[in-house]
């Protein structure tokens, strides 16, 4: 690998790490304001705001246009482009502000909620609002500079939480949540033209060249709304408001190291696979050692979730909670392949493949409606999350054979996914044959904080030392495993000298 190759492997290493950090801040900076929140205001008051967010939200995720990803992708930084890119980023919130504005009455008696009105036209200011933000700042993400894109995310998320609590304080009433809210959105909107210098103007003279990328984007955004949201719309009138919750939690709780690790990673992953674009290296070709590694990475964490299930229940939830044990158990498996799906989804959108990426969600966007109506009609929540499962793994599949129809060598990935599932399997087995693992939570809090800690340590271990012996017995192959030594070497390296790296790349 050359030095700009490796330079921007590390700079996309780096930025997961800041995505990764800025979603850990986010995490307990919410749960600190909750906390505080939770004494001040009245769960009513949570209640109505969700309403009213959540029918905000569903608008705004109907219009999604992936403009910004667009521009990261593309080889070349003119302003005719950025300044277009703007312009339909502004008509897009404005429409979608105005659809929730004109949908307000509809939403208030849906919910027979008539305190919605006046908080859903807030939210439909402040959506048309968001979209006059700075384009210039995509400009962080372009070119790797993750560090200012969090520092830009970190200061309103901060004012966000003080707004808030001194609100609630002062007022002790659901608005509170809304200022918080709206100091949050204005304050990013203002900072976008405090950090960069980039001041944009209406135009839509290169709207063609954006046209093609944004509607398949567009496209995927609402069949991706459509999977999503059809647990809870299916489940909710078949299994009632108490199992439908413990549904919801077991898959949030399953779902960990998705939500934390993943998610924030692939988004460091997609400016990193459009440089190496740039520079002449096919991101498809780059995305099955990648997804493969972190499939290595992950695959502990799940194997822990699903056999601690018990345990992490009682700990975060409580013994009322019992139920969601099983469904955890089965929602854990997800982070053995998921990883697949989302590295193959983000190399196909940075290649510009935002077709093909847009054909395995929508194949299953119908099947999965049906598989997950007839589950839901025996009434067992463990039928239902293994359906889930099952279908995602259906849905990666298929990532899987277009990858392969657009050219792309999977050869030594899954050679190295087979490794990978060997000691996956050979490391639960151990746990269930020895009756550590697939426990009920009726163990007190601080018992199952240490069961748990003790299936962690052990699984870390076995696994690890099998995998690490499957692939030296296979002689060392350059497959996951050693790209992922690679990039650790990498990292350490690139830490002790810097000076390697020509300052342009």
């Amino acid at each position: 690998m050359t030095d700009t190759g490796r330079s921007v492997t590390h700079r996309t290493m780096v930025g997961a790490g800041w995505m990764i950090a800025f979603r850990v801040f986010t995490r307990v900076a919410g749960l600190g304001s909750t906390l505080v929140l939770a004494r001040l205001l009245m769960p009513a008051d949570f209640g109505l705001l969700a309403m009213a967010t959540t029918f905000a939200a569903a608008i705004e995720g109907l219009s999604a246009l992936g403009i910004q990803d667009a521009l990261v992708r593309d080889p070349e930084k003119n302003r005719d482009l950025y300044d277009t890119a703007f312009t339909i980023q502004a008509g897009r919130a404005v429409l979608t502000g105005g659809i929730v504005a004109l949908g307000t009455p509809w939403a208030a008696r849906w919910f027979a909620e008539p305190r919605l009105v006046p908080v859903l036209l807030v939210l439909a200011g402040l959506s048309a609002l968001s979209g006059f933000e700075n384009i210039g700042i995509i400009e962080f993400r372009r070119d790797l500079h993750f560090g200012m894109q969090v520092r830009l995310l970190v200061l309103p998320r901060l004012l966000q939480i003080g707004a808030t609590i001194l609100a609630a304080w002062t007022l002790h009433s659901y608005w509170a949540l809304l200022i918080g809210t709206a100091a949050g959105r204005l304050s990013q909107l203002a900072m976008t033209y405090v950090v960069h210098p980039y001041r944009p103007s209406l135009a839509i003279g290169r709207w063609r060249d954006l046209v093609g990328f944004t509607f398949w984007t567009w496209a995927t955004a609402i069949v991706g709304l459509a999977w999503n949201r059809a647990d809870p719309f299916i489940l909710g009138p078949m299994v009632g408001p108490m199992a439908l919750g413990m549904y919801l939690q077991a898959g949030a709780l399953a779902m960990l190291p998705l939500t934390e690790f993943l998610v924030p990673a692939t988004e460091a992953l997609f400016p990193g696979f459009a440089a190496a674009q740039v520079q002449g290296t096919d991101p498809m070709q780059m995305a099955p050692k990648i997804a493969v590694a972190l499939v290595m990475v992950l695959a502990p964490v799940a194997i822990v979730l699903s056999a601690a299930a018990g345990d992490v229940v009682m700990v975060l939830l409580g013994g009322q909670w019992a139920a969601a044990t099983v469904p955890m158990a089965i929602f854990a498996a997800t982070a053995i392949f998921a990883p697949i799906g989302f590295v193959c989804n983000t190399a196909l959108v940075a290649r510009g493949r935002v077709r093909a990426n847009f054909i395995p969600i929508a194949v299953m966007m119908l099947p999965k409606v049906i598989v997950i109506w007839l589950a839901a009609r025996t009434g067992s929540l463990a039928i239902v999350a293994a359906a889930n499962v099952a279908l995602l793994a259906i849905e990666t599949s298929l990532f899987v054979i277009i990858l392969h129809q657009q050219g792309v060598r999977l050869a030594e990935a899954a050679k190295g996914m087979l490794r990978g599932i060997v000691a996956i399997v050979a490391t639960m087995g151990l746990l269930y044959e020895t009756g550590l693992g697939w426990q009920l939570g009726t163990r007190p809090v601080l018992a199952a904080f240490l069961h748990g800690l003790g299936i962690g340590v052990l699984v870390c271990a076995i696994y690890g030392a099998l995998l690490m012996l499957l692939w030296l017995v296979s002689g060392r192959p350059a497959g996951p495993e050693a790209f992922g030594i690679g990039l650790l070497r990498q990292v350490i390296g690139a830490r002790k000298k810097p000076a390697l790296h020509s300052p342009g790349t």
